[in-house]
């Protein structure tokens, strides 16, 4: 029942415009909610630096049980601005400068890094509330950084160069793969336009994850959980077109990854979903995408290798090994992760991305050759369908092409026909080698007198024909004086006899009768071939 089946088509492609527009929608809520609600410090600046020792103590006896850490500032010059750097996910935080508060955070939209000023004082204090005994560790895992300005600003500089790089050279490969596969699209290339786009979409998106998962744009902003949003969004949103990429090269298992795909695409959802209402903490989300990666990695890799044993694929093959060094590194990064070294783990990573999208980018690389190598096949066949094989000339085929719009042609039309002599008796008496050797090098002197001015054909096996356009009279008869020029030139080189019968017909008439002129044309050679064997026979 094909019109069921391009209903059911059409209702998939409206399900799956409307859950994109969704998830959108729902993305956009979330980034509106975090820009709206996040509290910040006021201002920001750069930034001696060096790790606090603070004195650590635990107040249980309040209403609100809380961790606090307390420094001393009696070391900072008069005139010297001190910033101070905090980097904690406790969400329910306050500093102090002696008496004076400072900030305070308490919202899950809150980000986890900001930049102080502190003013004049002795002491500076962090409380973090609601903390308990268990829970310390965790609390004292903050990072905690005090310096001036210039110098703060250049530690977070040096220890996020890594990813301005990794950022600029994402946006230069990704663009560059989404511009060829814009072009490819205008050329009717939809495979390779597919792996491209995919490809271009994951290095931009992989490119944004590593700069907002960094502290770079600290220097710029300080709404870091508006920039941690766009960090999990990125990183939720990055298995997309990785599997679409993996569909041009993987085939055969389009099924088992556009499921795959969907349940991505619905943990993107339910984790921008659980931003907005807060149900779930975020870490068994970010859990389950983790998971989902792991699983679907080890999927890629085990049918990569399975369908290379079958069948040979260099590509399939670079996808494979960069999915093991992916595995290797984003392994080594998660158990950095989730033993706490928030500073290591986006290095491994980071490092693990950048081989692996060298991988696909070779991957591509193949495929645009093997497009490119038959796109030239199918010109190459496309071609001899109007060439002769043996002459390099234009066939019979492509002599009945060119007619069809001969006879509208309004200017002047020149036909020569030519025959072979003694093709029979050299291929009775010397062989079809030496026959074929008279053929090829009539088709040369052809080639060599008519040049640029006309169009050579062989239509059967000792014919030929030269089309000529807007050449007078006087023009042809020049070109079929040289034409037996260069077979009589060709006779004295060579060990057989070469020589050829020609007649011709020019006309300058707006209406063409082809049929005629072609047979005049035709009368005149056999004209000729006549004269030339009553000289042989006379001789």
């Amino acid at each position: 029942h094909p019109k069921t089946s391009q209903r059911e088509k059409t209702i998939m492609k409206k399900m799956r415009t409307a859950a994109t527009l969704f998830t959108i929608f729902f993305m956009a809520a979330a980034l509106y909610l975090c820009a709206r609600y996040e509290k910040t410090p006021d201002s920001i600046f750069t930034g001696k630096v060096n790790t606090p020792a603070g004195e650590w103590s635990m107040d249980t006896s309040s209403d609100v049980p809380k961790a606090t850490v307390t420094f001393s500032l009696a070391d900072r010059g008069e005139h010297e601005e001190w910033m101070l750097y905090l980097q904690s996910h406790w969400r329910d935080c306050s500093i102090r400068v002696g008496d004076e508060i400072i900030y305070h955070k308490d919202g899950k939209r809150d980000g986890a890094v900001h930049l102080f000023d502190i003013p004049s004082g002795d002491s500076l204090t962090i409380d973090f509330n609601n903390a308990t005994q268990e829970s310390l560790s965790g609390v004292e895992a903050s990072r905690i950084r005090l310096g001036n300005k210039n110098n703060l600003y250049r530690m977070i500089l040096k220890d996020n160069l890594y990813a301005v790089f990794i950022g600029l050279l994402s946006l230069i490969l990704g663009g560059m793969c989404i511009i060829a596969s814009l072009y490819m699209k205008s050329e009717k290339t939809e495979k390779i336009y597919r792996a491209l786009w995919n490809l271009g979409l994951y290095i931009l998106i992989e490119g944004l994850w590593v700069v907002t998962d960094s502290q770079i744009l600290l220097l710029v902003t300080q709404h870091t959980g508006f920039v941690e949003l766009l960090s999990f969004f990125s990183i939720f949103i990055l298995p997309i077109p990785l599997l679409g990429f993996i569909r041009v090269i993987l085939p055969s298992k389009t099924k088992m990854l556009s499921v795959i795909r969907t349940l991505f695409v619905l943990t993107l959802v339910l984790y921008t979903v659980n931003y907005i209402g807060g149900w779930l903490p975020t870490i068994a989300i970010l859990i389950c995408e983790h998971l989902l990666m792991a699983v679907t990695l080890l999927l890629m890799i085990l049918n990569g290798i399975s369908e290379n044993k079958r069948h040979k694929d260099r590509k399939l093959q670079r996808v494979i090994d960069g999915c093991i060094v992916y595995c290797v590194c984003s392994i080594l990064a998660l158990l950095l992760f989730y033993y706490g070294n928030i500073t290591n783990y986006s290095y491994v990573y980071s490092i693990g991305v950048m081989i692996f999208v060298a991988f696909l980018i070779s991957a591509a690389c193949t495929v645009l050759y093997e497009q490119v190598q038959e796109n030239a096949n199918v010109a190459i066949y496309a071609r001899m369908a109007y060439m002769d094989t043996m002459t390099g000339l234009g066939n019979r085929t492509a002599f009945l092409e060119e007619n069809k719009s001969n006879a509208a042609f309004p200017g002047m039309i020149s036909y020569i026909m030519m025959d072979a002599n003694n093709l029979k008796k050299i291929n009775d008496t010397l062989g079809h080698n030496k026959g074929d050797e008279l053929i090829v090098t009539i088709a040369k002197c052809m080639r060599t007198a008519v040049g640029d001015s006309g169009q050579c054909y062989r239509i059967g096996g000792d014919e030929f024909v030269i089309i000529l356009k807007n050449k007078t009279a006087t023009e042809t008869e020049e070109i079929i004086a040289r034409v037996r020029a260069e077979v009589a030139f060709a006779d004295k080189q060579s060990d057989i006899p070469i020589s050829v019968a020609i007649g011709y017909v020019w006309t300058d008439t707006e209406e063409k009768n082809l049929e005629v002129l072609i047979q005049h044309a035709d009368d005149e050679m056999y004209k000729d071939k006549k004269a030339i064997k009553k000289v042989a026979h006379s001789v």
